[in-house]
């Protein structure tokens, strides 16, 4: 009776939440000691951290991306993006000299469905959709990869640069100072803030007023990329 009485209810109030199958599905999977570290950063519900994974202040992980630290850790930067169904895992080892951990660092934009193995992604960096990044390459701060592009192992991306290529990325141009600074900024954008300020890193973010001393992100851009004041 009791329970005939609560499905009349949620009917009446269109919730459907009686339907649903239950999901064994686990944010975070502990793998032995090493626990993944999410405190102040974004995960989603559907999302999975496996093992030691590190993700620094304001970093976010979209709907169905795997960030799998079983082997050796994963590290992901301040305001980095994780987008849906990517998948972030590490190598057992690499040849001598090249690191088998994955670090990606501030300020990074990766689009969805990418396939990132044992790399470097150093600050500022935009990878579009459908891109894989093999085992030991390195992406040098401030550049961006194409769409639907492949990054060979151990390759190296200089900084500021655009590479594309489906077989092989290769050298397409170098990116203007407007579009370093447009890719920093939307990094901030791209964040959960904009999806969810209920839930997650905080809203106010944007409107806490500047302490003393302190450089406005606009100012930190412009010294950063070119040496100058914003003003």
């Amino acid at each position: 009776m009791d329970i005939a009485l609560d499905r009349n209810g949620s009917r009446l109030s269109n919730d459907v939440a009686f339907r649903l199958e239950f999901t064994r599905h686990r944010q975070i999977l502990p793998l032995y000691d090493q626990i993944p570290e999410t405190k102040d950063a974004w995960v989603a519900p559907n999302a999975t951290l496996v093992g030691n994974v590190i993700l620094s202040k304001y970093a976010t992980v979209w709907y169905g991306a795997i960030l799998r630290a079983d082997v050796h850790p994963v590290r992901v930067g301040h305001f980095s993006v994780i987008g849906d169904g990517s998948t972030v895992h590490t190598h057992h080892s690499l040849p001598h000299g090249m690191v088998s951990s994955v670090n990606i660092g501030k300020n990074v934009s990766i689009g969805v469905r990418c396939n990132i193995h044992s790399c470097i992604i150093d600050d500022d960096c935009v990878i579009g959709d459908n891109v894989v990044i093999q085992q030991g390459a390195r992406l040098e701060r401030g550049c961006q990869i194409l769409p639907n592009s492949v990054v060979k192992a151990g390759a190296l991306i200089p900084a500021g640069q655009v590479w594309g290529g489906a077989d092989t990325v290769r050298y397409v141009r170098d990116l203007s100072e407007e579009e370093l600074l447009q890719n920093y900024t939307n990094s901030y954008k791209n964040g959960a803030t904009s999806h969810d300020p209920s839930k997650v890193w905080p809203h106010e973010f944007d409107e806490t007023p500047l302490g003393e001393g302190e450089q406005s992100l606009e100012e930190y851009a412009y010294q950063t990329y070119f040496g100058l004041n914003s003003k």
